[in-house]
């Protein structure tokens, strides 16, 4: 019987070394198992992993003992996940083979990387067959796949600076915390980070940049750190998984569509110090039911709330002073609407969309209001205004009617008529002069209007979507019909335009051109805009002769 033979010791090439030295620290970390045989392969990959910022631990000698075994057992038994490099010399190393069984023993998760085409012995593919292998025939794929698949404990995933500043994050883990010190987090450090759920911010952060957390799909809340003084524009956006976010500085900024379309966010809590809303923030926030602003609120920014279509109330602050632009628009849901004493400014189409709103009363204290506030509103039945506004009035639409129409002071403005309005004929009062933008819009019981010979303008979209208008006389002493005027009219038959309008719109009649006969003189301006538009006309002479 021959000697028994002492394992074969392997001999590293010195071809080609590591760029980095191997981690020794107590963080989390890889195990390499691997060749020394291997090594020219094995060392490119290993330094695009630490390029990536994973800390790596592997043999870089070839000794030998139980020492050394003792070693790499402790090794093993640290680490978070053991990076397995397959090849036919690594699956005849006995130092490989016993990794392989410590790592099992140990519940250490093997991520094996196919080195070449080599046979596996049978024990070995019952402990690799459950899992996820990897070859070389393109690393910059396998790197990829490396990243979205290791530990995410095992990276520095945070590349940050020495004054302070977190400039990115690798996207590979689901809870990041980052270390205090941290002052500023960079605009798009976490930009599209769609694994990221959770992340601990800390409470030395004074600035979140401009979409630093944009598109983190699956971050499901965030708690902004009392010393945070300014989160930028657009930071939080598209962030659609979102469910609660607080923040505690009363003078913290927050930037234009910082949280928009965060399209689960549920709760929000803000500090009753904060004294504007921007514009956009909470844009296209959809499960959005109700909020509590801050008492200390002067500006709600333009579009703030705009698309909140599961927004069902809300209560203004006495300290808010101006509803900007569109503020309110295409909430769907919203019935019911506080505006306190002391808000002075309503910007143009602010409760654009409201469909569920019947009813707004507007203060002694306002004093502006742009062009149509109450657009799409189709279940609004009553604006009334306090008697003692000096800037604007509304009076019922009949005179023992409940359903009042918003005009300015002296009513030469007629501002917006209730699109819910039970009424199915409507006398416009002789002062008015203009009848503003979208003022009769979409008021689907409304079947005549009488316009009286005071008015000189009617405004873009004054009659549009007035389904059951079927005919309309603009008296000679109107000389503008704007954009889109009646829009939608499809019941409209007749309409008679006078030679005094010398100036009309683009797409007056959409949507009514196969049913409306517009009466008109010769060589008007209204008998060319019919011929160009391919529109019905006849002569007004005509329907006078009729008549």
């Amino acid at each position: 019987m021959g000697e028994a033979k002492a394992p074969a010791v392997e001999t590293p090439s010195r071809s080609i070394q590591t760029k980095f030295e191997v981690y020794t620290g107590d963080e989390p970390y890889l195990f390499v198992s691997y060749s020394h045989h291997d090594a020219d392969k094995v060392y490119p990959i290993l330094d695009a992993l630490y390029d990536k910022k994973y800390r790596i631990w592997y043999d870089e000698s070839c000794e030998n003992g139980s020492d050394f075994r003792d070693e790499l057992r402790h090794m093993i038994k640290g680490c978070s996940a053991v990076l397995l490099f397959v090849s036919s010399s690594s699956m005849q190393s006995p130092f490989c083979g016993m990794e392989i069984i410590v790592a099992r023993e140990n519940a250490k998760r093997i991520y094996p990387i196919y080195l070449e085409d080599s046979c596996v012995p049978p024990a070995f593919e019952i402990l690799l067959s459950n899992t996820h292998h990897g070859t070389t025939e393109n690393i910059a794929k396998l790197i990829k796949t490396l990243v979205r698949d290791l530990p995410a404990e095992a990276m520095d995933r945070l590349t940050t600076t020495g004054d302070g500043r977190l400039t990115r994050c690798e996207d590979n883990g689901h809870r990041i915390a980052v270390d205090e010190g941290i002052s500023v987090i960079c605009s798009g450090a976490f930009k599209n980070r769609r694994a990221l759920h959770h992340i601990d911010l800390p409470e030395t952060l004074e600035e979140i940049e401009s979409e630093a957390f944009r598109g983190c799909s699956s971050l499901e809340e965030i708690h902004i750190p009392k010393l945070t003084g300014r989160i930028g524009e657009s930071a939080f956006r598209d962030c659609v998984s979102m469910k609660k976010l607080v923040i505690t500085n009363d003078h913290t900024k927050v930037g234009e569509r910082a949280f928009e379309n965060c399209a689960s966010l549920e709760e929000i809590c803000l500090p009753d110090g904060m004294t504007e809303i921007y514009g956009g923030v909470f844009n296209s926030c959809k499960m959005l039911r109700s909020i509590s602003l801050p008492e200390g609120l002067t500006v709600i920014g333009e579009s703030a709330f705009s698309d909140c279509v599961s927004l069902e109330k809300i209560s203004i602050p006495k300290s808010v002073t101006k509803i900007d632009d569109l503020v309110f628009n295409g909430c769907l849901s919203l019935s019911l609407i506080d505006i306190p004493v002391g808000l002075r400014k309503i910007g143009k189409n602010a409760f654009k969309g409201c469909k569920k709103l019947s009813r707004i009363d507007l203060p002694v204290s306002l004093s502006s209001i742009s062009g149509a506030p109450f657009r799409g509103c189709e279940n609004l039945r009553s604006i009334r205004v306090d008697p003692k506004n000096k800037h604007f009035k509304s009076e019922p639409n009949k005179s023992d009617g409940h359903d009042h129409v918003l005009f300015n002071k002296n009513k030469s403005l007629l501002i917006s008529y209730p699109a819910n309005s039970r009424e199915v004929q409507y006398d416009i009062p002789d002062s008015v002069t203009v009848i503003s933008e979208w003022a009769f819009c979409d008021s689907k019981k409304l079947n005549r209007v009488t316009i009286p010979d005071s008015v000189q303008e009617i405004g873009e979209g004054a009659f549009a979507n007035c389904t059951l208008l079927d005919e309309v006389e603009i008296p000679d002493s109107v000389i503008r019909l704007d954009d889109c005027a009646f829009r939608g009219c499809k019941n409209l038959e007749s309409v008679i335009i006078p030679s005094s309008v010398t100036d009309m719109g683009w797409g007056i009649f959409d949507g009514c051109e196969d049913s409306v006969t517009v009466y008109c003189d010769e060589n008007s301006v209204a008998q060319r805009y019919c011929l160009s538009n391919n529109i019905r006309q006849a002569r007004i002479c005509e329907l006078t002769s009729a008549d």
